[in-house]
């Protein structure tokens, strides 16, 4: 049994900065004479990923499996050169694998077993003979020393044709080509749904996400959604790369339909690629790095060199959907923030109504019996008899073939002379009450919840842009907000609240000048958007933040928030707005019409050290 001596000079699967480097210098394809065929008896799937990527690039065979009972029976059915096997497996360690299989006089094809460990010392002193392995390997391991222990001539045995059951890898030569004219172009692609699972990502992907610009794009090659590609935005460093849809399945959320590029229009993809890697290398590394949902979604918008625009989507529950694979509401949540600090601006896209009790925007609108809420109307003209005056449906006039007036009993012979027909009614079908004015109502497609047009909720959308603090924040990373600036350290307030929250903690800390911050928030807002329509809320909130402005002194300042409100009075001690905090609610919703189940907190200069 060989030891193989440790060389500090390369890199290590526990050193994955490194790994781009030593990668390229290790996948010179070898000889289909020369391939070897391989099991791979490792638990971790990044050493998995890893030594499978390697070794079939350079033409070997590999199958791979995660525990020792797996190993053994692999090795009972099918023949290999050679077996890499972690000594510490789950089930049954690799020595007792390689025992067991020496052990069984009714296997003739012996491979080479190549131990790898960290843990050389309980190899050697294992109960099982470690003469066993032919080579042990330490971890962490060198590429290097992994092909060496498998190409080296004088450790190889005669090669032999592949098992039918495992696959060939695939080569440049061999792949079938689902990305036509891409393939011609010198870009390097992740490909769906290749690189990725459900599990984890292929080394590939792992080597992406390390962030080194060694990849251009991301190709879907078959159809996916977006909660499909959730991937994306759960590793790092994906989401700064374009996103290229080859099926056509999500044109609205990629930034190329790549079903409809020509040979011709290739000129489409070289500048995509080119405008993402010019402004990833802008972009700040805290950024690149990042698990926050809301700085990648800065860094998407910058890298991209657009903004973020909402477009239809009926296969959404929202009907809407973004320019990119992340989905609406995670959009939606993380803007909300952005917008507070200042690094995005909104435009107006669409007012959708949404169902209060599951968020979705698919109704059916129809128009309802104003009596029993039905929707079984019919329309039908209504008859006025000039002698009379009697007005009504004209099924009420109706006997048989002819028209007689239901209150005087005469006969309407002549259209214009004994009556006319001066509008129309709707007539329902199940109650028979009759209405010129029906009721709008809505029935939410997904949980069946009714509205009427007073109650239904609506919901606002916007594109967003970044503002020039968000290119700054893109460029200069997070010490915009903890740099020599503190002007932005109060995440949950308003721009213009925070630019007046620090002159006035300058004065505090100056001359302790106090001042006391209200953060008001609404108890009862889905109870009242519920009940009475977003429309009355709104203008109820309104109404509260002119009374309370009225209220305070001039130099004091009343300012609306996304989801609180606040008011920053200059020069007041907390103890004082805490004293007479009851009365200043109680004069502030004197004048509206509804309970908002007002909550105010009182902060102070002490809270913001």
């Amino acid at each position: 049994m060989a030891v193989t001596e440790q060389q500090p000079k390369s890199c290590s699967v526990n050193d994955t900065s490194s790994i781009n480097e030593t990668h390229e210098s290790s996948t010179a394809e070898v000889s289909s004479e020369n391939a070897q065929r391989i099991l791979v008896a490792e638990d971790s799937p990044v050493t998995q990923d890893l030594l499978k990527l390697v070794l079939e690039e350079r033409g070997h065979y590999v199958e791979v499996v995660a525990d020792g009972e797996a190993a053994l029976a692999e090795l009972k059915v099918n023949t290999y050169d050679v077996v890499l096997m972690d000594f510490h497996l789950p089930k049954m360690d690799g020595l007792e694998v390689a025992f067991q299989f020496h052990a069984d006089n009714t296997i003739e094809h012996r491979p080479r077993f190549v131990a790898i460990t960290s843990d050389i010392k309980g190899l050697l002193s294992h109960s099982s003979n470690c003469e066993n392995f032919d080579e042990v390997i330490p971890k962490p391991f060198e590429l290097e020393d992994v092909l060496a222990a498998i190409e080296d001539d004088s450790k190889k045995k005669k090669n032999v044709s592949p098992p039918t059951h495992l696959p060939v890898p695939s080569t440049a030569a061999s792949k079938p080509n689902k990305t036509g004219f891409l393939e011609a172009h010198d870009y390097q692609f992740l490909r769906w749904p290749d690189d990725f699972n459900a599990d984890r990502l292929s080394a590939r992907g792992l080597h992406a996400s390390l962030g080194k610009g060694q990849f251009d794009a991301i190709l879907l090659n078959e159809p996916a959604s977006v909660r499909d590609l959730s991937v994306i935005w759960t590793t790092k460093t994906l989401h700064l790369l374009p996103v290229i849809d080859m099926t056509g399945s999500i044109p609205k959320q990629v930034d190329l339909d790549g079903s409809k590029i020509s040979v011709e229009e290739t000129d489409k993809l070289d500048s995509l690629i080119h405008s993402f890697r010019e402004r990833r290398a802008e972009l700040h590394d805290d950024l690149v790095y990042t698990d926050d949902i809301g700085e990648k979604l800065v860094g998407r918008i910058f890298v991209s060199g657009g903004s973020l625009e909402p477009g239809y989507d009926p296969s959404s529950r929202e009907l809407t959907c973004y320019n990119t694979v992340l989905d609406f509401r995670s959009i939606d949540k993380e803007i909300k923030e952005l917008l507070t600090h200042g690094f995005v601006s909104q435009n107006f896209f669409d007012r959708l109504h949404t169902c209060g009790r599951c968020g979705s925007s698919h109704f059916n609108i129809r128009e309802e019996c104003t009596e029993c809420g039905s929707s079984n109307l019919e329309e039908e003209s209504y008859l006025h008899h000039f002698k009379c005056a009697y007005q009504g449906p004209e099924s009420d006039f109706r006997v048989d073939d002819d028209l007689v007036c239901p209150k005087c009993r005469q006969e309407l012979t002549h259209f214009s002379v004994d009556y006319d027909k001066p509008g129309s009614m709707l007539q329902c079908q199940s109650c028979g009450h009759a209405t010129s004015e029906p009721d709008i109502g809505f029935v939410c497609m997904e949980c069946e919840a009714h509205y009427d047009g007073d109650t239904v909720s609506m919901r606002d959308v916007y594109a967003y842009e970044l503002t020039s603090l968000g290119a700054d924040f893109a460029k200069a990373g997070r010490a915009i907000i903890d740099g020599n600036s503190a002007t932005l350290r109060f995440a949950e307030l308003p721009l213009e609240l925070i630019v007046s929250m620090n002159a006035e903690l300058k004065k505090y800390e100056f001359d302790k000048t106090p001042f006391s911050l209200l953060n008001i928030s609404y108890l009862n807002e889905r109870e009242i958007e519920h009940a009475e329509g977003v429309r009355m809320f709104e203008q109820s909130r309104a109404l509260l933040l002119e009374n309370l402005q009225n209220i305070v002194r001039k130099q004091d300042f009343v300012v609306k928030g996304h989801n609180y409100d606040f008011v920053l009075l200059k020069g007041t001690p907390t103890s004082e707005i805490l004293s007479g905090l009851d009365d200043l609610c109680v004069e502030a919703t004197a004048s509206l019409r509804v309970d908002l189940g007002l909550h105010i907190d009182v902060f102070g200069p002490e809270d913001f050290n």
